[in-house]
């Protein structure tokens, strides 16, 4: 039986592209220049400021779904990267490298829009809530990756809570701008892959540096 689209679905299917286009714009304004308007984004979008305020009652709330949309990529970025047939299929020194390149090149991508959100982030409870919210998803991704990398012998013993907040706490400074925009083989990159080596290598590596 095929189903029956009614023109209530077909309504509320546009109205939610068009959200999201104006949610993609808001993101695509704020990479360009660092700043968005709601001109600028309904320009951008292909439609008009008044339809801008018609789904967002502030810029603020236009914000607070760009860096939600830019959160819900990273908590996807954590599941594809952290998977444990991937780590079983590299050494952990290799696995603590590649995901401390792939994360760089991430917050660079999303950097303008990381700095909108948490300058506003003190003023504006939306945006806390989408940062607690994505925070929490990203947590317990890492306790459970943990977990699993210690039963498989690719990871240290310890406690997967206290190693996820300090996994969690690493990554969180990988967005920092003294780290952002660098390519694969500077030096710092390969400093700060060693302490992420030196948080989980397994007993008997040796303690070997990644930059060595």
């Amino acid at each position: 039986m095929i189903p029956t689209v009614t023109s209530q679905d077909m309504v509320s299917a546009k109205a939610r592209r068009t959200y999201e286009n104006l949610v993609q714009a808001t993101s695509a304004e704020i990479a360009a220049s660092g700043s968005f308007s709601a001109e600028r984004v309904a320009k951008r979008a292909g439609t008009s400021p008044a339809t801008f305020y018609s789904y967002f009652a502030s810029k603020d709330a236009a914000l607070a779904a760009a860096f939600s949309s830019v959160l819900d990529r990273l908590v996807a970025w954590i599941d594809q990267t952290l998977s444990i047939e991937s780590l079983l299929e590299k050494s952990t020194r290799e696995f603590c490298r590649e995901f401390v390149v792939q994360a760089t090149d991430f917050f660079t991508r999303e950097s303008l829009v990381f700095r909108c959100a948490l300058a506003r982030l003190p003023e504006y409870r939306a945006l806390r809530d989408a940062y607690r919210e994505h925070e929490s998803q990203a947590f317990q991704r890492y306790e459970r990756f943990i977990a699993l990398a210690q039963n498989a012998g690719k990871v240290r013993p310890g406690d997967p809570k206290q190693m996820a907040r300090a996994l969690l706490v690493l990554t969180q400074g990988l967005n920092n701008p003294l780290a952002l925009g660098l390519g694969a083989d500077d030096p710092l990159l390969r400093e700060l892959a060693d302490a992420l080596f030196a948080l989980l290598a397994p007993s008997g590596s040796g303690g070997e540096r990644i930059s060595e």
